[in-house]
């Protein structure tokens, strides 16, 4: 009985070591296969960290910034380096292999704002050394390692000159530049078109994928003045309805870049798609009508950061605009940025989803995809200012209700906030034109009662001093 009881606790006692084993193996099994499970699901997780309105010869430490957030994908929306030279009243001159000894034409080498401030174009030559200035930039080379793409635009002073347009003569020699700059090879389809338009799909399953659609609006823009003006040009036009159709199967989300704002009222100033309503309104209905899933915008140029959306029906189509990465309207001159937020505050903004960001910033998108294809997308407004703000994420919002696969009726848009009475305008112009009048005729009051006493009392005392 000793010997059974014995040989029975010892079986006994292998039986639990067996059992803990096994359950240990199992244990780390189900962890395994957990480990595994999430990382399939991180695969569909992608964050896109995207930047504008970058001049070479500023301060650029707010890379590390950028860098601190991880991105999976890094996007130029636009004047990625500035090459043409800005000055009052003329156009500047340049010297050696600049614009200073071509024949001026407007829109070819140089262009104005109100006759008051003009742009000489840059070169090609001068555009590569530009944007070799850029690449050898530490932060930036050290970010362009680390994502595993960097995608890229064009807008006006990184093609060449402000507000530039399919006059510019050296457009297609700066295509080239900036193609060099981005890394295209030399047999890239993108080298042949008649501008830098571009889509790229991102790795992952079929029907959770995000693609990118990269608009060009400046090869083939219009000069501005004929509200039937364009942007893009037919090919364009074609090319993005073929890109949008060819990524309804693929792509749980698809990205719109432009290096203008497309959602925001043209305040009688500036650069905006609603300068060319005939576009704007072909570029809603191409979109409206493609079918494609979860569609976003993105765009820059204005130095300042937003969040826009039109609600379309069921559907609202959402935008983010980052600009300013190393300057921004907060940096202007006391009056001129004032006047700036006047502007803001004078014309409609029912279309923003967040108070305006006015320093500098960097946007960034992060969008997840579940495994039946259904997106969840978040923008956000990251400061990159030289103050305390650096690094705070300023501006978050997620982006619902987005478009799941089926067309929409373009014609039935307005503001995510409803469309403004031209009451409320009459009423905004009139409160600025009488605190206009009121500061008007303070300033004659203190003039008459008090400064012009004074100087004439002044010259009073001059005059006898000078007598005597």
């Amino acid at each position: 009985p000793d010997m059974q009881t014995t040989s029975f606790r010892s079986s006994s006692k292998n039986s639990a070591a067996l059992v803990v084993c096994m359950s240990g193996s199992m244990a780390v099994f189900v962890l395994g296969f957990l480990v595994v499970a999430v990382s399939l699901r991180q695969a569909e997780a992608l964050k896109l960290a995207l930047g504008s309105c970058n001049k070479q010869d500023l301060d650029q430490s707010y890379w590390q910034t950028i860098l601190e957030r991880a991105p999976d994908v890094w996007l130029w929306g636009g004047d990625i380096v500035y090459g043409d030279k800005p000055g009052l009243l003329f156009p500047p001159g340049r010297s050696g292999s600049n614009a200073a000894d071509e024949p001026m034409v407007d829109g070819s080498t140089y262009t104005c704002i109100g006759g008051i401030v003009c742009f000489t174009a840059g070169t090609p030559n001068h555009l590569r050394a530009q944007y070799a200035k850029q690449n050898a930039t530490e932060g930036y080379q050290v970010l362009a390692q680390a994502v595993s793409k960097v995608l890229g635009i064009w807008d006006d002073h990184d093609m060449g000159v402000n507000d530039g347009d399919s006059r510019y003569k050296w457009r297609e020699e700066s295509k080239q530049v900036l193609l060099d700059f981005l890394g295209e090879p030399p047999d890239s389809p993108r080298r042949q078109r008649a501008g830098v338009w571009d889509s790229w799909l991102a790795p992952g399953p079929a029907g959770r994928r995000v693609a990118f659609h990269l608009l060009d609006v400046r090869h083939n823009k219009m000069p501005y003045g004929d509200p039937n003006g364009d942007f893009l040009g037919e090919e364009q036009w074609a090319w993005l309805e073929e890109s949008l159709r060819a990524m309804r199967d693929e792509a749980a989300v698809n990205v719109v870049v432009s290096g203008l704002q497309v959602l925001r009222p043209w305040p009688r100033g500036g650069e905006v798609w609603a300068r060319f309503p005939a576009a704007r309104a072909r570029l809603l209905r191409t979109l409206a009508a493609s079918r494609a899933r979860g569609l976003v915008l993105l765009s820059g140029d204005v130095h300042m950061a937003q969040l826009s959306a039109l609600r379309c029906g069921d559907v609202v189509v959402h935008e983010l605009t980052s600009s300013g990465l190393t300057h921004s309207l907060a940096e202007l001159a006391f009056p001129a940025r004032w006047v700036a937020r006047l502007m803001l505050w004078l014309f409609p903004q029912h279309h923003l989803l967040a108070d305006t960001w006015f320093k500098r910033n960097f946007g960034e998108l992060e969008i997840d995809v579940d495994e039946n294809g259904v997106a969840t997308v978040l923008g956000r407004i990251i400061s990159v200012h030289p103050d305390r703000s650096r690094g705070r994420v300023v501006v978050e919002r997620a982006f619902p209700q987005l478009s799941a696969g089926e067309s929409w009726d373009a014609s039935s848009c307005e503001p995510i906030m409803g469309a403004e009475s031209p009451k409320e305008f009459w009423l905004r112009l009139g409160l600025v034109v009488a605190s206009a009048c009121i500061i008007a005729v303070v300033f004659s009051i203190v003039f008459a009662v008090v400064i012009c006493p004074l100087c004439c009392s002044r010259s009073s005392v001059t005059s006898k001093s000078h007598q005597e």
